[in-house]
């Protein structure tokens, strides 16, 4: 077998791996409580922030794009959302293959608890980096551009 690199940790893939599983721990830890798995809060409280943001209500390919969640996955996601009542969809006034997705009174009250969780949970996770916390988030947004 043969690779680049002569410990795995010199890996930049394996090593973010390794990362996003153990924060994703954390963080099926903090939304297991308020009975929400991570794609639903994602998806939750974006379209919350989204609708606070733009005030017009959002579709569900922007919720997709924002999040950058598979537009199937999406549906699913907000179907069940939509049928535990945190989510409601409306005919979209111009688009007639397209709904304006809103929060409930519910849904907003599940998804500001949870962002709180999930922000606490970030804190301690990420509280070992201290002051290179900013530089880690710049360097993810590089990374993050398409």
């Amino acid at each position: 077998m043969s690779s680049e690199y002569r410990e795995s940790n010199e890996s930049p893939g394996f090593l973010l791996w390794q990362v996003t599983n153990s924060w994703q721990r954390e963080i099926r830890r903090a939304l297991e409580p308020l009975g929400l798995t991570h794609p639903q809060f994602v998806l939750l409280f974006s379209c919350q922030w989204l609708n606070d943001r733009e005030g017009t209500g959002v579709t569900q390919i922007q919720l997709a794009q924002h999040a950058k969640v598979d537009v199937n996955v999406t549906s699913q996601v907000l179907r069940s959302l939509e049928q535990r009542g945190y989510i409601k969809r409306a005919p979209h006034p111009s688009d007639t293959r397209a709904k304006i997705i809103t929060t409930t009174a519910s849904g907003s009250e599940l998804a500001s608890r949870a962002v709180r969780a999930v922000e606490a949970a970030d804190r301690s996770f990420f509280s070992g980096l201290g002051e290179e916390t900013g530089q880690l988030i710049r360097l993810m947004r590089r990374l993050n551009q398409e």
